[in-house]
């Protein structure tokens, strides 16, 4: 039996390498300053918000499931619900996202197969062969089988590195999946309120149409009775034109988010019976202020955006590692003979190692890895500013939440004041203590304070559903 004896082979050739490239993969040649992070988070709070320490990974605790977290229940909408449900069920790049993990992991398992040897396997075979010239004998060739092995000794860990990494990627491509599935969830949200706020919106307008069309008879009345002049008819019917024209944008617009929502359900059109009719029914979720930061640590997007940081860093191990000597070895069995008795007779195991010594050039290897160190420096950099700009998603968020508080107890304050405002200003019009003017500006007032209202309330849920993608899923 043939052995190789390989340690005192290693030790020459890591002095040698030693000796050659003096801190080729040295990492701390690619210092990064770490980022700060605040505590806790409070309302815009710039004190509260401040950056006071160095943040834990976000890998140190599990991610979560979109699926399971389901923070959009908090929305206490059955029909939301089941509208979310069919979307992560039917969307299509969602689907694609997932095939995309699928790959990564096959890829981290073709790269685990590089540590592995190397087989192949020639067949048994044999030929015959004469001069066509003349009339020889046939000549019957030796049969021939083999078995071989070829694998690379991982001296330096390269191989292992490259298998880390591989399964860092793929981790990082199923966090990816998450962000899609968290993305699309938000999206599919936002066309639920839009339409709801659609609805409302054309409904209202269906009964200022109306409103509009009655005020204009009774001016026509007044008309032809002689108690008015051609000029408020001309008003009258200005109005009711120009609300017509804007009944029709809305409905356009209703007509585009259906299309909308359509495409986010994989062309599967959603039920009218479960559309959102009025904002007012919806609500708010409860979240309290003073958010732990550590919740960042659950953004798929910055658990995937870490784990390729941690990639960009190894990087540089490998590529220096690319230039250190490679030892190969291979083995086999092998036998030929004139009959198929003697190839199983006789078989011959042979042994051999190769040394490659990439490491000669040495202006190359400093420049690559000079390079790899360069790309991770800008990845960190630019790592730092996503936590950062995270971080500011989220106090924005919580900021325009109680704006937005705010903003809508104030335009419900307006409406109700520009509802009692259109009908004084009617019964004053019908008594004749003013002209129509004066009451058409005031039913244009109250319509803009009704759609303010709606509008403002659109922008608070929406800011819920921002505020959700900014922590990642449910503030709990």
């Amino acid at each position: 039996m043939l052995r190789l004896s390989r340690a005192p082979l290693r030790i020459a050739l890591a002095t040698a390498v030693l000796a050659v490239l003096p801190g080729c993969a040295s990492l701390d040649r690619y210092p990064v300053a770490a980022p700060t992070v605040p505590a806790h988070w409070g309302g815009g709070d710039a004190a509260t918000a401040a950056p006071a320490q160095v943040p834990h990974s976000g890998l140190q605790q599990a991610g979560a499931d979109i699926r399971t977290d389901a923070w959009w229940t908090g929305f206490a909408d059955p029909r939301l619900d089941r509208l979310v449900s069919q979307a992560l069920a039917a969307n299509s790049e969602l689907a694609a996202a997932g095939l995309r993990v699928q790959r990564a992991r096959l890829q981290a398992g073709l790269v685990r197969t590089q540590q592995w040897p190397d087989p192949s396997l020639s067949a048994i075979g044999a030929s015959q062969r004469r001069a066509i010239d003349r009339a020889d004998d046939w000549q019957r060739s030796d049969y021939s089988a083999g078995v071989a092995l070829a694998w690379e000794v991982d001296l330096w860990g390269r191989l292992r590195t490259q298998r880390d990494m591989a399964a860092w990627e793929a981790q990082a491509t199923a966090e990816d999946l998450q962000n899609t599935a968290l993305l699309l969830v938000g999206d599919v949200i936002n066309q639920y309120w839009n339409l709801a706020y659609l609805n409302q919106s054309i409904a209202a307008g269906e009964a200022d149409l109306q409103r509009l069309l009655r005020t204009q008879q009774l001016v026509q009345a007044r008309f032809d009775a002689g108690a008015v002049s051609r000029l408020e008819v001309r008003q009258a019917t200005q109005n009711l034109q120009a609300q017509r024209a804007a009944q029709s944008a809305l409905e356009q617009q209703r007509v585009e988010a259906r299309n909308a929502l359509t495409v986010l359900l994989d062309g599967q059109p959603w039920p009218l019976a479960d559309e959102p009719q009025r904002l007012t029914d919806a609500h708010s979720p409860a979240i309290a202020e003073g958010l732990p930061a550590d919740l960042l640590g659950r953004r798929p997007d910055l658990r995937a955006a870490e784990l390729r940081l941690r990639n960009s860093l190894k990087q540089i191990r490998v590529t220096a590692t690319r230039y250190y000597p490679t030892l190969s070895l291979t083995g086999g069995i092998g036998t030929s003979g004139p009959t198929l008795g003697d190839v199983l007779r006789n078989p011959v195991a042979t042994l051999g190692a190769g040394l490659a010594l990439p490491f000669l050039n040495l202006p190359r290897a400093q420049l690559d890895v000079d390079t790899a160190g360069t790309d991770y420096q800008i990845a960190a950099t630019t790592f730092r500013t996503t936590l950062y700009r995270a971080l500011a998603e989220v106090d924005s968020a919580l900021s325009a939440r109680v704006q937005l508080q705010k903003q809508v107890a104030a335009s419900q304050a307006s409406y109700d004041e520009a509802v009692e405002v259109e009908r004084a200003q009617e019964v004053r019009y019908r008594v004749g203590a003013t002209d129509l003017r004066t009451w058409l500006d005031a039913q244009q007032t109250r319509r803009a304070a009704e759609l303010s209202l709606a509008r403002v309330r659109q922008s608070q849920l929406s800011n819920d559903v921002t505020l959700y993608k900014a922590l990642g899923g449910s503030a709990g």
